[in-house]
């Protein structure tokens, strides 16, 4: 249900494969992938946005807090309620994860017309070159010389 609010539209499907074993500590694994298209609405133009998702996740399944606290920080933890892990609720997690945080369109497929689009937008910049903060170091040990 949360991510059925951030959709324009919530049709389509989700494909996920699971894959469950033990790492070399003993701890129960589930790596996985997800991958769907979603609907999402363009900030700039409010229209139906495709935003394909292609995902991996990998999670250790942990009983309490304690236990995720005590996980190496590359792995992380799922917990799991009363003996029971809600596989549905875990895929929807990774897929918020994918969200962008500002859906929009690229400028040049934009149906927003461009007289409501900045013109920092529109133009497609050069990356500023910024002064190299060590030359006034270099230039001081040149003149020692």
């Amino acid at each position: 249900m949360r991510l059925r609010d951030c959709l324009m539209q919530a049709d389509g499907e989700v494909l996920f494969n699971l894959s469950f074993s033990r790492d070399e500590q003993r701890h129960a694994r589930l790596d996985g992938n997800v991958r769907t298209e979603l609907t999402l609405e363009c900030q700039r133009c409010l229209g139906a946005l495709r935003f394909p998702v292609e995902r991996r996740f990998s999670v250790v399944f942990v009983q309490g807090l304690n236990e995720a606290e005590r996980l190496p920080e590359d792995l992380d933890p799922c917990l799991v309620e009363e003996g029971v892990v809600d596989f549905r609720e875990l895929i929807e997690d990774e897929l918020l994860l994918a969200l962008p945080q500002v859906p929009m369109h690229d400028t040049d497929v934009c149906q927003v017309p461009h007289e409501f689009v900045s013109d920092e937008e529109l133009q497609v910049s050069e990356p500023e070159q910024q002064e190299n903060p060590f030359a006034v170091l270099s230039a001081l040990k040149k003149d020692r010389h």
